[in-house]
């Protein structure tokens, strides 16, 4: 079985490091604009996206973290079967069609397929995550 996306828009950065830490924006297609409206009202937005730039080997297993060897679906990588990219991400402007974010690790042209308003239903607490995680992204 196989589907097919609209893009509604893209990922315009002015440098091309997928930093989470980079403020970008989301450029909204005009014929998707008045979509937008009342999407100021939230902080935080769930981008969806085609990691358009991915290729996946067929591998199902990726050497992670100072060699602990982990499925593609226990991991963020870019690198999977359908190339789908999630980012939580804080809204800091709107004008028009073009959404001023921060917090998402696209890059450059990447090709938006949805966005969402995050909101109290897809907050969660007390998550757990893997001690390699943990070292890999926590280390002082």
């Amino acid at each position: 079985m196989s589907c097919c996306f609209k893009y509604i828009g893209y990922v315009k950065r002015e440098d091309n490091s997928p930093s989470r830490r980079s403020v970008v924006k989301i450029v909204v297609d005009k014929e998707y604009e008045e979509g937008l409206r009342g999407i100021e009202d939230y902080s935080h937005l769930i981008i969806v996206y085609h990691l358009h730039l991915s290729q996946f080997d067929g591998n199902l297993v990726r050497d992670f973290h100072e060699g602990v060897r982990v499925g593609v679906f226990a991991t963020r990588t870019h690198e999977r079967p359908n190339p789908i990219g999630i980012s939580v991400v804080e809204l800091l402007k709107v004008e028009g069609n073009i959404l001023q974010v921060g917090g998402i690790n696209a890059v450059d042209g990447t090709p938006v397929l949805d966005i969402k308003p995050y909101d109290y239903f897809d907050r969660v607490e007390n998550i757990r995550v893997p001690g390699w995680w943990l070292k890999k992204f926590y280390q002082h």
